[in-house]
């Protein structure tokens, strides 16, 4: 399995985990407490590539955590959930960690491979979502992100065009949004809005 497919592996365990306990107080700070018992192992792992070796590598790591203080709501976890989720809690750590040089990274592969986009940073959880994709050459990039509240059976969705330096990706705060936050009602307007920014935006 690559990178990719790990990455998506884990988002896919923690948004099942998250929203199957919540309506339970006790078994969800457990689970809480034991996802971050875990990512606290893996806090040796500082690279994302690290982090799908030690997946494969470190399967019994959940175990091996759950056992040194064993939650009292051990017989009803879902064990490779709980690990999967772990991983993921540590992908998001490393990425915030080491943010600006994964986006340095990024941008230079995608120069060298010729790409018109790449995407700078994506973090998605039970919660919400958040991605940023650069056209470039010009240091133009969109900010999609939703946010999902318990309230509101839709998430919220919301775009808006910021400029970043094209040299490094970073994000020129001085500057005002190209196009300020907008919200959509829908999925399907929101991604419709989207591409269409992208086709406006993406445009030497």
């Amino acid at each position: 399995m690559d990178q990719q497919d790990a990455i998506a592996t884990w988002r896919r365990a923690e948004s099942r985990v998250y929203p199957s306990v919540m309506h339970n107080p006790t078994i969800y700070e457990q689970y809480i407490a034991v996802v971050r018992a875990i990512a606290e192992e893996l806090s040796d792992v500082r690279r994302e590539e690290d982090l799908v070796t030690a997946w494969h590598e470190r399967r019994d790591i959940a175990t091996a955590v759950i056992e040194r203080s064993p939650p009292t709501m051990r017989a009803v976890m879902d064990m490779e959930a709980v690990r999967d989720a772990a991983f993921c809690h540590r992908h998001r750590e490393i990425t915030r960690e080491r943010g600006k040089e994964i986006a340095r990274e990024r941008l230079e592969a995608a120069r060298r491979a010729g790409d018109e986009w790449v995407v700078l940073f994506e973090d998605v959880t039970p919660l919400g979502s958040h991605r940023l994709e650069m056209h470039v050459r010009s240091g133009r990039a969109l900010h999609a992100s939703t946010q999902v509240d318990a309230e509101r059976p839709t998430p919220a969705y919301e775009l808006e065009v910021v400029q970043l330096d094209p040299v490094d990706g970073a994000w020129l705060v001085d500057r005002p949004p190209l196009m300020p936050a907008t919200r959509f009602a829908t999925d399907e307007e929101w991604q419709a809005r989207i591409a269409q920014a992208r086709a406006t935006f993406g445009k030497d």
